[in-house]
């Protein structure tokens, strides 16, 4: 996608093209992998909370040459990618990130920010086809890119990965959220102490625990509003639009507190403390404009692309004159700050910590660091919004 809105795209498409003849299949009976290495653990998050697991688990592991394990997608919207000795995980980020700057349209949107564009190729399978399975599993001799990608459509896959790399360190991670990391340390045929399904397991376990009291107490932490008198008797309240623990390894995906009283003529600030995750505060319920399909025109002009399935499932099911949507643009927002009815709709776009922008390596205008929505005028009610981004994440504010 935005394959003239960026040059990231057409050098993404390149090395993916690239990649296709690295990865081959292994032609061998199915195997049995040694071990799992899981995106997320969607399991683990305690009843009645609403989190994801921006972690590998577990986050590091080591393999002899010529060894199988397996990437599994532990229920979020992440890739699993295993890069090359001499890459690093900011590298690969600064390329084959989701989100891009659109550099052929600088205009502001609606709230602010500067037009972003989510990228398709990074997050697909590389290779892109033929191998992954237990009967054919890709291989990774440390020289070209192995990758699982996002489920864009369609229950994730498991992806069978089969070792042939030299003896060393390799770093794998999310090109979706560029604070989840781990590493797979490659060793020779025979050595001792590699990792096992039982260990692997283990070590999930253990980290798994270590990540919900991690999030817990960042969440408890979060929850409390904070309130300014202003000098004509109104009231500032200052909530959190999603929080993360101090390692990063927990999104707590919640809007904090999830409900406050005010009164007509009050401000609501919200803040971003989650890291590595981009929000949006969108009354009074999800729009549907957080990824938005567009065909570039004459003069970088977009026009809304085709869709090609009813109801479309993904940013794939729409085209361009019969090609794939040339871009899709990431929650533009409408920069409507004044909420008066629960009727009132009200979008901020991308709100997310500095921290956001700088590891999609976009420019720090694409992201708004708070959102003040004012209730001057507003009638008795109750008004519901949510983050377009990630379903379920959802917060209150009673008008009384």
């Amino acid at each position: 996608m935005a394959k003239r809105a960026s040059p990231l795209i057409p050098m993404c498409a390149l090395v993916g093209m690239l990649l296709l003849t690295a990865g081959a299949p292994v032609a061998a009976a199915p195997v049995t992998p040694l071990f799992t290495i899981a995106a997320d653990r969607a399991a683990a998050v305690p009843a009645g909370h609403f989190w994801a697991f921006n972690d590998f688990f577990p986050r590091s592991a080591t393999i002899a040459q010529g060894g199988t394990f397996q990437f599994v997608n532990g229920g979020g919207f992440h890739t699993a990618t295993l890069l090359p000795q001499s890459w690093t995980a900011a590298a690969d980020q600064d390329v084959n990130g989701i989100v891009a700057a659109d550099i052929d349209d600088q205009a502001l949107q609606a709230g602010g920010q500067l037009k972003l564009v989510e990228q398709i190729p990074p997050v697909l399978q590389i290779p892109a086809q033929g191998c992954g399975t237990a009967d054919a599993p890709c291989i990774f001799d440390g020289t070209s890119v192995v990758s699982m990608g996002a489920p864009l459509a369609g229950p994730p896959v498991p992806l069978f990965v089969t070792v042939t790399a030299a003896p060393g360190a390799y770093v794998f991670h999310c090109r979706v959220h560029s604070g989840m990391t781990g590493s797979l340390t490659v060793v020779a045929p025979g050595s001792s102490n590699v990792t096992t399904s039982a260990s692997a397991d283990a070590d999930a376990a253990a980290q798994a625990t270590a990540d919900v009291a991690a999030g817990l107490a960042a969440e408890a932490a979060a929850s409390t509003a904070a309130v300014k008198i202003n000098p004509n008797g109104t009231r500032t309240w200052t909530l959190h639009v999603g929080t993360s623990d101090p390692l990063d390894h927990v999104a707590v995906l919640e809007m904090l507190p999830r409900r406050v009283t005010i009164k007509p003529g009050d401000r609501v600030v919200w803040r971003p403390l989650d890291r590595f995750e981009p929000h949006t505060v969108t009354f009074p319920r999800d729009l549907h404009t957080a990824d938005v399909p567009l065909c570039e025109g004459s003069g970088g002009r977009d026009t809304p692309a085709t869709p090609t399935a009813n109801p479309p499932t993904s940013p794939l099911d729409f085209s361009c004159n019969g090609h794939p949507a040339d871009e899709v643009e990431f929650a533009p927002g409408n920069g409507v700050s004044r909420v008066t009815s629960p009727r009132t709709v009200s979008d901020s776009g991308v709100v997310a910590a500095p921290t956001v922008a700088a590891g999609y390596d976009i420019p720090a205008s694409g992201a708004k660091s708070f959102w003040t929505v004012n209730f001057t005028g507003a009638t008795p009610g109750t008004y519901h919004y949510v983050c377009q981004i990630h379903d379920g994440m959802a917060g209150t504010i009673v008008v009384h």
